[in-house]
């Protein structure tokens, strides 16, 4: 039997697993999920797959579909990755204007920390040091809305998991912004350090901006 601690590490592994099976497409969008078929290939039982499976349920990375099981989710089309860039520049542009008001200005220190992190990952590895460069991208703009002040706002915005969405397409074009993305941070960073509102403002809703423009367009090549 397995303890429940060995169990939990399991779901974990299974969970990581699938995740970046989707991210590289050997799970694509829409494609069913045989459960069967995944136990015997990750050599482990149905329990933690599907603990996993749930999990990511939760993410928006697979579907429970009634009487048919689990599906791969679909990525966003352009229309509705515009109303996801609408919805961030709202939220995290109201985000830096409370850090400034609040004088929450020590945020810049976690945020620097994982830009320099940003910087310095191989991307070109491997596809898990996409994940990689995605989740401390993700965990940047979190840092931002933790500091905004407002936990109603921090956790409609996880519920958006805007940056799994968007890491979905770096399969897709082939190559993530590993140097225009730090540096956009950087600008960010330093408009909160100054507590320049207006500078801010414009630093992130045009980072966000520029971000989701330059993956459309390399999505067309």
């Amino acid at each position: 039997m397995i303890k429940e601690k060995e169990r939990g590490e399991t779901t974990e592994y299974v969970y990581n697993l699938l995740k970046e099976k989707i991210f590289e497409w050997d799970l694509s969008p829409g494609q069913k999920i045989n459960i069967s078929h995944l136990t015997r290939e990750i050599n482990i039982s149905a329990i933690p797959l599907r603990e996993a499976l749930s999990r990511l349920n939760s993410e928006n990375l697979v579907i429970l579909e009634p009487n048919k099981g689990y599906r791969v989710s679909d990525i966003l089309d352009t229309e509705n990755m515009a109303k996801l860039l609408e919805a961030r520049i709202l939220l995290e542009t109201h985000a830096v204007r409370n850090i400034i008001r609040l004088n929450n200005i020590s945020v810049t220190e976690e945020m620097a920390a994982l830009t320099d992190e940003m910087f310095s990952t191989n991307t070109g590895a491997s596809n898990k040091k996409i994940l990689d460069f995605t989740h401390l991208d993700q965990q940047f703009h979190h840092a931002i809305m933790n500091a905004g002040g407002n936990p109603f706002l921090f956790e409609a915005y996880k519920g958006m998991h805007c940056h799994l969405h968007i890491g979905r397409f770096y399969h897709v074009k082939g190559e993530i912004d590993q140097k225009d993305a730090p540096s956009e941070h950087m600008e960010i960073i330093e408009a909160i350090r100054t507590r320049d509102v207006y500078r801010a403002e414009i630093a992130i809703s045009s980072h966000i901006q520029d971000s989701i423009d330059r993956l459309l367009e390399r999505t067309k090549r």
